[in-house]
């Protein structure tokens, strides 16, 4: 039996991963989330550097899974602190008590880490960042490569999935413009990579697999759908998708929001692709599945009529 930790197990990502991991009867998941944690999973506050050792030390898990991040680039620009203290400090935490102990850690990472201006990135392409979310993040892995323990790093782009509201996703969320019929300016601008968590969450599986089977795996990988739009053209398909109208939806072609974003951040993944890892959604089809699957969001359509 594998003992596999999985951090911020409550998120919109480490759901996904803990049910699909669940579905292995070789691996029992030590699922860990902190403000919305319940019965079934242990509170964690991974800021408390003395808790996380005492923690691992206590469930001796063999491989750490890492999801739990501030994600959110305008909330981390608004409040820095709070994001290097979940995104970089225990991350730091994290990689201790794995060195300590002999767990093999999987850094959740983002293609924020670059500027989006030579797309596509390849895992070895040179990190940097033009928002602190990105940043922080980068710190997080400059974290796993100190520790010089074959961690590996992981980085993904724009997640969707099923949600406990559409706020946890920046594409569901998508869901309040097509709601609302009012005029509404949408960036058309910044080139994204929409990926599903379930789709995500197989391939961190096959790595859990690969790594407990005796394989090496260190270093950055990537993960991503192979589909390339923006927001606007997200909205396009989710609108025909739902039969709602996008007449009121206006594309703008430069950026839109309070923290700067990367133009085209497109991951090369060949490092997973080698090891016959790779994306299998396309976005019309997974998005169809997420809002089918998201009480939330079909209580949003339902009531609009």
């Amino acid at each position: 039996m594998v003992n596999v930790m999985v951090t911020g197990a409550t998120g919109l990502l480490g759901r996904a991963v803990v049910r699909e991991l669940q579905q292995n009867p070789n691996i029992q998941v030590i699922a860990c989330g902190f403000s919305r944690a319940q019965v079934d999973m242990h509170k964690l506050d991974l800021t408390q550097s003395a808790r996380v050792k005492v923690f691992v030390e206590t469930h001796r898990p063999d491989i750490i899974v890492h999801c739990a991040a501030e994600r959110r680039p305008d909330v981390s620009e608004q409040n820095p602190a709070a994001a290097l203290a979940l995104n970089a400090e225990a991350t730091q935490s994290l990689a201790d008590a794995a060195s300590q102990s002999g767990a093999w850690l999987l850094y959740i990472s983002t293609d924020y880490v670059f500027d989006g201006t030579a797309p596509p990135y390849a895992e070895d392409a040179l990190t940097h960042p033009v928002n602190f979310y990105g940043d922080s993040k980068r710190q997080g892995e400059m974290i796993i490569t100190d520790a010089k323990q074959d961690f590996a790093m992981l980085r993904l782009p724009i997640l969707y999935g099923e949600v406990e509201t559409v706020q946890e996703s920046a594409v569901m969320v998508l869901l309040n413009n097509l709601l609302d019929a009012t005029e509404q300016y949408i960036d058309d601008w910044a080139v994204r990579s929409p990926t599903s968590t379930a789709d995500v969450a197989t391939a961190i599986a096959q790595m859990v697999v690969l790594k407990t089977s005796g394989a090496t795996l260190a270093g950055n990988y990537h993960f991503s759908a192979s589909d390339t739009m923006s927001k606007y053209q997200m909205l396009l398909i989710m609108g025909e998708l739902l039969g709602l109208d996008t007449q009121h939806l206006n594309p703008v072609m430069s950026p839109t929001d309070s923290a700067k974003r990367p133009h085209d951040c497109t991951l090369s993944c060949e490092r997973l692709t080698s090891l016959s890892i790779q994306t299998k959604v396309p976005f019309k089809a997974g998005i169809r599945q997420a809002l089918q699957q998201s009480p939330s969001a079909m209580t949003m359509l339902k009531q609009a009529g």
